[in-house]
């Protein structure tokens, strides 16, 4: 199984919701809730990715400043050194990179780093039960036809 294929099949499909590294973290936890997901990748206006910002990012900030929502920019709170993912890299590897890292959310970016999609743990997961599914599945299927 490649991140491919868990794009291809996310009900949004490889679709990200971006946010500009100036915007409010006030705008920013209103895409969060509208679009009832968990990170944004900030990106510049060029479309490289600046950073991504989590609700944990933005729970963090506010235990440290009480009025980060109404003063501080996506910039302050997101992580900028962002890990990412390619198409072709397998669910293994996403599952040893989400694990050791203890990150939920990877970009996806082609051979030019230009951001085509994000896979979540819970994509991976999805995943990963689908294809164990499969494998019963097959196994049950054989078993009938051998006897």
């Amino acid at each position: 199984m490649f991140v491919k294929n868990i794009l291809k099949g996310k009900a949004r499909g490889a679709g990200v919701v971006t946010v500009s590294p100036d915007a409010s973290i006030s705008e920013a936890a209103k895409l969060l809730a509208t679009h009832r997901i968990g990170a944004l990748i900030a990106t510049h206006a060029d479309g490289a990715i600046a950073g991504i910002l989590s609700e944990r990012d933005i729970v963090r900030g506010l235990a440290a400043q009480e009025n980060v929502c109404t003063t501080a920019q996506v910039r302050d709170l997101m992580t900028a050194t962002v890990l990412t993912c390619h198409e072709d890299d397998t669910l293994d590897s996403l599952m040893k990179t989400m694990t050791g890292k203890r990150i939920r959310h990877l970009p996806v970016v082609d051979s030019d780093n230009h951001l085509i999609g994000i896979v979540t743990i819970g994509d991976v997961v999805k995943s990963r039960l689908d294809q164990a599914d499969m494998e019963v599945d097959n196994l049950r299927h054989y078993v009938v036809a051998a006897r």
